[in-house]
């Protein structure tokens, strides 16, 4: 072998030592500080007081936390977080949870390691599980020093044992408060004066909006289209009165009501027929069609009701005639 290609192979040669080296070098780097630098860039981090000072903490949860409300036509960006009243967050310190082997993960699911550094667990309540989502530094937080996942589990359990969100009549009356529509006032009061559904009441009086506009006007924000009620007050009271000589009980519950708007919407009888009908009707007949195993007893009603609005065009005519 001549002169240089001797030296040509010992320059490969370390050339190849050099890269393994480098290599070796970038494979420590990476399993060691790298990696545990990107571990930490991986987990969503949140500012909170705790103890007067801000620090920077991972929010965990359990495979048992409370799942975040699906957000309805985005109203969660209209929330105005001015007005919103201050929720306390309350953590658990996370060791009685890897004592007990349980999976911890981030806020977006991603799984964290035990003892990594910073860490608190989330108590989830009525308002705290959702309100991370729209609050940018947690500033009322209180940290519990649980002796196990029991106790944790058990704080929670108290705590939310008659928490609840607005009923369907409830977002109603704050809708009509916060927005001051009186449309609105007049189907929640009707509702809570004979204890009826608020679907029930919406419907006496053919008020047509849908529940995300309820949610929205609950905000203060008013739909661009008016809600309006389809009839005046003193109409829906005496229809009430009316279902309920006929229907007795069942009045309050929509299929009833709903036999009578859909008359109504047809315009084929009037709003004084149907109410003189509903007066006339003999109580048995209702009974027996309720009584009977309708497929949609909506439909049952409805034909019997049409089948009384027709003597009564048909006896009208006559005394017409006779007169």
């Amino acid at each position: 072998m001549s002169e240089d290609i001797k030296n040509k192979s010992t320059e490969v040669a370390n050339v190849n030592v050099n890269v393994a080296d480098e290599a070796t070098s970038i494979n420590n780097l990476i399993s060691n500080d790298m990696f545990e630098d990107r571990n930490e860039v991986a987990q969503t981090t949140r500012i909170a007081i705790i103890n007067g000072e801000e620090v920077s903490i991972i929010i965990a949860h359990t495979e048992y936390w409370m799942e975040m409300p699906k957000d309805k036509k985005n109203l969660m960006g209209s929330l105005d977080k001015n007005k919103m009243l201050s929720c306390i967050f309350h953590l658990a310190k996370p060791e009685i949870f890897w004592a007990a082997d349980m999976k911890l993960v981030g806020e977006n699911n991603e799984p964290i390691e035990k003892d990594t550094a910073n860490v608190y667990v989330l108590c989830p309540t009525a308002d705290s599980y959702w309100r991370l989502a729209v609050e940018e530094k947690l500033q009322n937080v209180e940290v519990h020093d649980f002796t196990n996942v029991q106790e944790y589990a058990q704080a929670i359990g108290c705590t939310n044992l008659y928490s609840r969100g607005l009923s369907n009549t409830e977002k109603m009356g704050v809708a009509a408060l916060a927005t001051g529509d009186e449309a609105s006032k007049a189907v929640f009061e009707f509702a809570k004066k004979y204890a009826m559904p608020i679907t029930t009441a919406q419907l006496y009086f053919d008020y047509k909006v849908k529940p995300t506009v309820i949610l929205s006007m609950t905000m203060g924000e008013m739909p661009e289209v008016i809600p309006t009620l389809g009839r005046s007050v003193e109409d829906a009271e005496e229809l009430f009165e009316q279902a309920q000589f006929t229907f007795k009980k069942n009045a309050l519950k929509r299929y009833a009501i709903r036999s009578i708007n859909s008359l109504l919407h047809k315009g084929d009888y009037s709003f004084d027929e149907v109410v003189v009908v509903l007066k006339a009707i003999p109580a048995n007949e209702v009974a027996t069609v309720e009584a009977a195993k309708c497929e949609d007893r909506q439909d049952c009603i409805t034909s019997v009701l049409t089948k009384w609005l027709e003597v009564l065009k048909k006896e009208n005519i006559q005394e017409k005639e006779a007169a």
